[in-house]
């Protein structure tokens, strides 16, 4: 596991990074997602920051074999977007971390279960 420490679908090409991602996942209403994309797709996690509740993301954990993280970035509006490059088919599950601003232990925000592999055609 690889823990990164850090202050929808569609394709759009981000500015801001330069990479184009081939799968959008909107992750700012719920806890648990999954998703599947292709061997060197890039994925977007987009999400709401969790400064609200009182807490701030830390960091992601993931397996770094199946995923490569390339870009972790902080939007307007109090947003964030990570963005990872699959690497290898596989699965992992990437483990968004908070943890409370005045300190205390980290727990997960959002869990998204990645498969990297052939996706289906029929829908």
């Amino acid at each position: 596991m690889f823990i990164l420490l850090a202050a929808g679908c569609g394709a759009s090409y981000d500015p801001a990074t330069g990479l184009a991602p081939t799968r959008i996942l909107d992750l700012r209403d719920g806890f648990d997602f999954s998703v599947t994309v292709e061997k060197n797709e890039v994925l977007a996690l987009d999400l709401r920051m969790p400064a609200r509740s009182g807490h701030s993301l830390v960091g992601a954990s993931f397996d770094p074999a199946v995923l490569r993280l390339d870009r972790y970035l902080e939007r307007d509006g109090g947003n964030a977007r990570y963005l990872f490059t699959a690497m290898e088919n596989g699965l992992t599950d990437v483990l968004i971390k908070m943890e409370p601003e005045g300190g205390g232990d980290a727990e997960v925000y959002k869990r998204v279960s990645v498969t990297v592999g052939k996706r289906s055609t029929l829908f």
